[in-house]
């Protein structure tokens, strides 16, 4: 059981999403949201607060009158609107493991039985239909909105759930004001980025192993040479993992190798910057309040600020995109090496036989498509903004687009590896080397040993499917982690 009490980790929203484990608000947090409750009640009979005694976006100059008890329902069932494909579960679960958390920290204002509703949703997996148009980088008002409309009962959820009495103006919008499916799924793509990342680096070590690379680059020497961060991180994994190599007495092929082999600590640290930089801003955003209007409990006050406006969200997602973008192509540069007989040592796209056959000829093809995948969701989507709701949002970001951006290019990074891991096993395979190593680098041809042995040209669709269903336990095997990711 997951105790919540005003901290959490992505790991933790990742374990909810995947229903690996069931959440419970500590009393304690539960004491402190309604003290808040019952200061915002209180200041609002004083001051004029956003939302709750007045319209929102265009509408904020607007009175809404003291006795207007269906407001607050009218606010979400006004901005419950959204489009498109249903998000799958795991992604909402994930929004709302985001949400439970962000209003464990007292700032909101709002109700604390709402707390226990999303807790239920979650423990009960009774979870709302979301859509995938609707939210952008000042808030995910549609997708919170739809939410509410379903712990009210207004809408249905996937399984039977007790509704919510009705929701006031004190937690409608408090509800609505946050990102919380933008860093949900910014939490999962980061988990699965990073494994498929350290599965990057097993993967690595097979090619080359198969290509008889030159160790002089992977040195620690080299690595500080690159005056990057992470830079000899990487290198120092990538030794480890190559230690245990069974053939002590082999030469490197090349003085000096191409750059598919010889920069790839490089490029590849960058991408671990870049991850880690993402999750210290989800981290931080997960952990924080951040509704707009704000109310500070110590000092029994209303804040109203712009501190929901997620460009530092949308800059390292944009930037986790580019970091992807960079190290693809030094991936692709190792297929074309694995395919060349001046490389390999054997025939051209190590066919079977060398009179015309195709042998992984389309894997690179297929390798090629994916990176222009990642190279086209590269463009920043930080990089934009859009005028809103009568100018009252004259600068509204995209970290909503962000994220999807980086889900797409984490898709095909995926597809991207398993046509590496093809190469790499088939060239191994052949020069007679898949049964002499140990260690990681033995471990990981253990799970490859799901790819057929006949070179013969055929239907290769199947060989991507299954390098794809050990790709997860490879990250994990470098990673350190339990097989099952548990």
């Amino acid at each position: 059981m997951l105790d919540l009490d005003g901290s959490a980790t992505i790991a933790d929203v990742v374990r909810l999403a995947d229903r690996r484990d069931h959440v419970s608000v500590s009393p304690a947090t539960l004491a402190a949201v309604g003290r808040a409750h019952q200061i915002a009640a209180e200041l609002s009979t004083r001051y004029d607060i956003y939302g709750r005694t007045t319209g929102v976006g265009a509408n904020r100059a607007a009175q809404v009158p003291t006795g207007d008890s269906d407001y607050g329902m009218r606010l979400l069932r006004s901005h419950a609107v959204d489009a498109g494909d249903p998000l799958d579960d795991r992604t909402v679960r994930a929004m709302l493991a985001v949400r439970l958390i962000q209003l464990c920290v007292p700032g909101a204002g709002l109700d604390p039985a709402i707390l226990r509703g999303l807790e239920t949703m979650l423990n009960e997996d009774a979870l709302p239909e979301l859509r995938q148009y609707a939210s952008i980088g000042t808030g995910d008002l549609a997708p919170l909105a739809g939410t509410a409309l379903t712990l009210i009962g207004e809408r249905p959820a996937s399984k039977p759930l007790t509704p919510m009495t009705p929701w006031g103006a004190d937690s409608a919008l408090p509800f609505m004001s946050s990102s919380a499916l933008t860093i949900g799924r910014g939490c999962l793509a980061m988990e699965e980025l990073s494994r498929l990342e350290h599965a990057s680096s097993a993967i690595y070590a097979l090619s080359f192993l198969a290509l008889d690379g030159n160790p002089q680059a992977l040195s620690s020497i080299a690595a500080r040479a690159a005056a990057a961060p992470y830079a000899e991180a990487v290198a120092d994994r990538l030794r480890e993992i190559l230690t245990t190599k069974g053939r002590p007495d082999s030469r490197p092929a090349r003085i000096q190798d191409p750059y598919g082999l010889r920069v790839y600590p490089v490029a590849q640290a960058s991408l671990v910057a870049s991850l880690h930089s993402l999750e210290g801003q989800l981290e931080r955003t997960l952990n924080t309040a951040q509704e707009n209007p704000l109310f500070d409990i110590e000092n029994e006050s209303v804040i109203h600020h712009g501190s929901f406006y997620q460009a530092s969200l949308s800059l390292e997602l944009d930037g986790t995109t580019l970091g992807l973008a960079l190290t693809a192509p030094i991936t692709h540069s190792r297929i074309r090496l694995l395919n060349d007989p001046d490389t390999n040592g054997g025939n051209a796209f190590l066919a079977a036989d060398a009179d015309g056959s195709s042998g992984l000829m389309m894997v690179e093809y297929v390798a090629a498509g994916a990176i222009a995948e990642i190279r086209n969701a590269a463009q920043p989507a930080s990089a934009g903004t859009l005028v809103l709701s009568r100018g009252a949002e004259e600068d509204a970001t995209f970290a909503s687009q962000g994220v999807q951006q980086l889900e797409r290019s984490i898709a095909a990074y995926r597809v991207l590896l398993c046509c590496e891991l093809v190469g790499a096993v088939r060239l191994l395979r052949q020069r007679g080397l898949d049964t002499r190593f140990g260690g990681v680098v033995g471990e990981t041809l253990v799970l490859a040993d799901v790819l057929p042995r006949n070179d013969e040209d055929r239907d290769l669709r199947g060989d991507i499917a299954l390098a794809e269903s050990v790709l997860d336990s490879i990250g994990r095997l470098v990673a350190g982690e339990p097989a099952s990711g548990g």
